[in-house]
């Protein structure tokens, strides 16, 4: 790691500060570094929804990022909708998916309108937000969204699943030529949690501005997951891919499906 820091240009950092969850850098690091997976993952988005009979309509994107598959989606056709809880996201989805209706909030908070689809990618639903110990309550969400979908509506997202294999221990970094940042990843399996720390390194004039995160996700299990949406009203089908993309280890996607018939509960 430090004959690779070593090529960086030999600029002074500036002081360390702690950031709210993706503030403005990370934020930026993750939309230029790691927007491949919303990337790839969009075609097989789309592709489900136009097998279960959704082509037009509203698409409600939780923890939307950047914007990325709002683009997509709104290329395909629909409207769409956007909440994440970090403004710096919203300001770059603002330039990527400029048709789309944008939210900075809570998804555990915010009103979900009537809508057709709702998506939540990139283990969006794993998050605990602020680092609490006590992360908010699904069942009461998925009653959100099967309340707000119409008959029939899909509700597709990917999570931290719990697994016999390794632990997700490991530290690694990416680095581009104006920022670089570097991820420790520690999994606690007896309180089923992962914790992320990460130091953004990015540059800013002639210094490197460094702003550190700690992210806290829940880890669950298959069978917890699956109980609950069908607690909630969905027919569900956990799968290991969005279309061609295979997700990373650890991580499996549910394709929800809103029962056409009776009440959600």
């Amino acid at each position: 790691m430090a004959e690779r820091y070593a090529r960086m240009p030999s600029h002074p950092f500036s002081r360390s500060a702690t950031a709210r969850m993706y503030g403005r850098d990370l934020a930026f690091v993750h939309h230029f570094g790691f927007g491949d997976f919303a990337r790839r993952a969009s075609p097989g988005l789309l592709a489900l929804l136009r097998a279960n009979g959704i082509r037009h309509g509203l698409v409600v994107d939780l923890g939307c990022g950047s914007g990325l598959w709002l683009r997509e989606a709104a290329r395909a056709g629909f409207e769409t909708l956007g909440i994440d809880r970090s403004a710096s996201f919203i300001a770059l989805a603002r330039r990527e998916a400029p048709s789309a209706t944008l939210r900075v909030g809570s998804i555990y908070h915010m009103a979900i309108p009537a809508c057709d689809a709702v998506t939540a990618m990139g283990e969006v639903l794993s998050y605990c937000p602020g680092a609490t110990r006590h992360p908010p309550s699904l069942l009461r969400l998925f009653r959100r969204v099967a309340t707000a979908l119409r008959p029939g509506g899909l509700f597709l997202f990917d999570v931290l699943i719990r697994s016999p294999g390794p632990l997700l221990q490991y530290r690694t970094w990416r680095q581009h030529r104006h920022w670089a940042v570097l991820i420790d990843s520690a999994e606690d399996q007896r309180r089923t949690r992962v914790t992320r720390r990460i130091s953004t390194f990015r540059q800013v004039g002639k210094t490197y501005r460094r702003t550190d995160e700690r992210h806290v996700l829940r880890v669950a299990t298959r069978e917890a997951i699956e109980r609950t949406l069908r607690a909630t009203g969905f027919t569900v089908r956990a799968v290991r891919r969005y279309g061609a993309f295979e997700l990373p280890p650890r991580r499996l996607a549910f394709r929800a499906r809103k029962r056409t018939r009776g009440p959600a509960k």
